[in-house]
């Protein structure tokens, strides 16, 4: 039973908060930051 415990918190050590994968996080992130660039750019020309 010990040892079955341990396992399992190995497999959760390497896992990305907030979403279930590495590569949904970085999908995220660089989403944001596209969405950061619109934001920006749209600020930028409401007030030249």
């Amino acid at each position: 039973m010990k040892t079955e415990n341990r396992e399992i918190e190995r497999d959760d050590e390497g896992r990305p908060p907030l979403v279930s994968s590495w590569r949904n996080l970085y999908i995220l992130v660089l989403g944001n930051l596209v969405v950061l660039i619109a934001v920006f750019y749209a600020f930028t020309k409401a007030f030249e």
